[in-house]
């Protein structure tokens, strides 16, 4: 039976991974968390209580590991003084990244978007930081604070590490909500706006899959060190019309050009969620499916186990939920006016 510490492991990522561990009889699962976020669920597993940004990590260090497996690392100097402490007692050490790591998400680099390609392979130009980045608290640094915690890893040349990097992940138990914001529309709404026929496409990482990715990841050979860690690339509309399907809806989708959106000041991502106006934010994941395993999830099984998620949820109202979604994406008061906008244009 492998021994295995999970740095995290019970709000999203993490507890949909404990959830297929712990069926399997060849771990040992410990987790180590700060007992704050969901501390009823899986009280059969053992425990290591702290603060990883506290130096609380030494009493994991205390134990040796087959396998560790690190899905909340914001940030690198935590993270390196804890390897400090790890030579010689970990087996594999596996680190929960990001798509945002490459550079087309720094926001301090101009990138000319509309010559991008897309599909990202693994050696593509990463974010830049500065030290000041790598303590920063604010959001806008996340991806930047990210690749400072692969540097570090990937800098040490004893440890046996795989760096897997999700696009957007999507499943139950999402606290964000951006799926949910489209979800939410098509069972309660017959017509809404799309933006820009919601043709672009986005790189997603079915959470299930992602879960089987990292349990395959503890014992795997000849590997590389980093991997796109992707399902499919889906777009809104078909998300949209997926829904639509399960729901037994006829939708009305009323397109928002990317001029009319810009000419009115609306945010992508933030007002429409998941969406960006282009096709840039796509990762090659080929070394992924010859490396790995498994049949990945199609758009339609993860629209499926959504909507049997939330109907059993009954559907919480979006607008009384405390997410960034919630409070940043349009209103349907706003939306009923660009709707008159747009029938008015044509």
């Amino acid at each position: 039976m492998k021994k295995v510490l999970v740095i995290g492991g019970t709000r999203f990522v993490g507890r949909n991974l404990i959830e297929q561990m712990l069926p399997l009889a060849e771990y040992d699962i410990t987790l180590f968390n700060r007992g704050q976020t969901n501390p009823h669920l899986f009280p059969e597993v053992k425990r290591i209580l702290g603060d990883r940004d506290t130096g609380d990590l030494h009493k994991a260090a205390q134990q040796d590991w087959d396998c560790i497996i690190d899905i909340s690392g914001y940030y690198p100097n935590p993270i390196e003084d804890f390897l400090k402490l790890l030579k010689g007692k970990v087996g594999r050490y596996i680190y929960v990244s990001t798509t945002g790591v490459y550079q087309v998400y720094d926001y301090e680099v101009e990138i000319e978007y509309d010559k991008l390609p897309g599909f990202m392979k693994e050696d593509f130009s990463k974010c830049t930081y500065s030290e000041a980045d790598k303590t920063d608290k604010n959001q806008g640094t996340y991806v930047k604070r990210k690749t400072a915690c692969e540097d570090v890893i990937l800098n040490q040349d004893w440890l046996d590490a795989i760096i897997l990097r999700p696009g957007y992940i999507i499943g139950p138990y999402d606290r964000s909500d951006r799926l949910y914001h489209w979800l939410y529309k098509v069972k309660n709404q017959e017509t809404f706006i799309i933006p820009n026929e919601g043709k672009n496409l986005l790189s997603y990482t079915d959470v299930f899959d992602f879960s089987r990715m990292v349990i395959q990841a503890i014992d795997l050979k000849n590997n590389y060190q980093t991997y796109n860690a992707t399902s499919y690339e889906a777009s809104l509309r078909e998300l949209v019309q997926t829904a639509a399907t399960h729901l037994n809806k006829v939708l009305q989708l009323v397109n928002a050009s990317p001029a009319f959106i810009e000419t009115l000041i609306i945010n992508e991502w933030a007002q429409f969620p998941l969406w960006v106006n282009g096709n840039y934010f796509t990762v090659d994941n080929s070394r992924l499916q010859k490396d790995f395993n498994f049949t990945f999830s199609t758009v339609d099984e993860t629209i499926s186990r959504l909507i049997d998620y939330h109907n059993n949820l009954k559907w919480g109202d979006i607008r009384e939920r405390d997410t960034y979604v919630a409070k940043t994406s349009m209103t349907v008061e706003r939306e009923d006016e660009l709707l008159k906008l747009l029938e008015a244009a044509f």
